[in-house]
Order: structure tokens, then C-alpha cells, then sequence
């Protein structure tokens, strides 16, 4: 099934998650290994989609901010890659399908420049997290947190890249400019991808 035939009859990322791992391996095989860094051990995983995958100095102030409270979070999301954004999008803008309050625009979002959480049990996280540079989103959207400390801003453009490099190693007759940009082109492919990866 292709994504675009999966989003209006559907409410869960799961379904995209194993075209989301292919994409988030290109992007982590690229990036240096001192950029990022793994929260699993430190968050128990309760998204159907979970990349549990940050910036470094965002992960760092994660892992303290647990470390402090002594207990794991239900982490839902943190890095996400295209399609799971496109999806929270495509749902947002849909007459807020799903339950989605609010979503960025593919390509903008602090989840996918790995500086962002969603987790389950917001409100036990809200005062330690932000004595660790975690700012709450707020009730138009309770789950979500940013990182606000140092960060790389152009990650987000390398996760684009990814899935447009992915496409291009599987479509080679139907090349898409790998630009890291979320353009027309890139959206239409997207769309054109299927769920269970390449």
C-alpha cells in the first residue's frame, strides 16, 4: 500500500514504520556518530513509530532530567522522518483527523531535527524537564516538548535528504533532486512510497 492510499483511512503512524526505519537508517548512517545520540535505554517506547533518536545535547539533557526524576517516560515520538510527519500533517489538516490538535509543515518541524519529544504522561515531565532546557508545548499540544538548548539546526534538511536518497536508489528512472528541501516533487514520491518500505 502506498501512503497516500494509507493517511485517509487510517489514524496510526504505525503502518509507516517500516518505511520510516529505512529512511532513519540512511539518515543515521550519514550523520557523525557524536551528532546524535540513543534514548531507548532510557525511555520505554509506547509509539507505534518510535525512532528513539535525538541530538546529542538534547538526548544529554533527556537522559539527565530522567536520570533526576528516577523513572522512564512513555516516549510516543522524538526524531521523526518524513512520512511520520506528513502523516501527523495530512492528519492536521484534514479536519484534525486522528485527534492531531496541531502539527507542522513537513520539513519545519522540531521532530524532525531531533530536538523534540512526545511522551504519554506529560504532566509528571513538565517542571524536572524544564529545569533540563525542555520547554512544554502547552495544552494545544500537551504531549510535546523542545529542546532549547544547543542543537543543529540543519538535521531536519538531512532526514529530507534521506528519504529522497532512498527513493532515488529505488526509482533510478525516476530520479528526485537530493536537496534536502521539501518541495512539490518530493511530496508527490512521497506519496507515491509504500508503507512497508522499498
Amino acid at each position: 500500500m502506498l501512503i497516500g492510499d494509507y493517511l485517509p483511512n487510517n489514524c496510526s503512524t504505525a503502518g509507516i514504520a517500516p518505511l520510516a526505519k529505512q529512511i532513519a537508517d540512511v539518515l543515521l548512517t550519514t550523520m557523525p556518530p557524536d551528532d546524535i545520540i540513543d534514548i531507548s535505554p532510557h525511555v520505554t517506547m509506547v509509539g507505534g513509530s518510535t525512532i528513539p533518536v535525538l541530538q546529542k545535547e538534547a538526548g544529554e539533557a533527556l537522559i539527565a532530567a530522567i536520570d533526576e526524576k528516577g523513572v522512564k517516560p512513555r516516549l510516543v515520538h522524538a526524531l521523526r522522518v518524513l512520512p511520520q510527519q506528513y502523516a501527523v500533517f495530512y492528519w492536521y489538516t484534514h479536519g484534525k483527523k486522528c485527534g492531531v490538535k496541531l502539527a507542522a509543515t513537513p520539513g519545519t518541524s522540531p521532530h524532525e531535527r531531533a530536538i523534540a519529544i512526545d511522551i504519554e504522561n506529560h504532566a509528571e515531565w513538565i517542571t524536572v524537564l524544564k529545569h533540563h532546557n525542555w520547554k512544554w508545548r502547552g495544552d494545544d499540544d500537551p504531549p510535546h516538548f523542545n529542546f532549547k538548548g544547543p542543537q543543529d539546526p540543519d538535521f531536519g534538511r538531512e532526514g529530507i535528504r534521506a528519504f529522497q536518497k532512498l527513493w532515488n536508489m529505488h526509482n533510478p528512472n525516476d530520479p528526485i533532486p537530493e536537496s534536502g528541501s521539501y518541495e512539490p516533487k518530493t511530496q508527490a514520491k512521497l506519496e507515491k512510497s509504500p508503507i512497508e518500505g522499498f
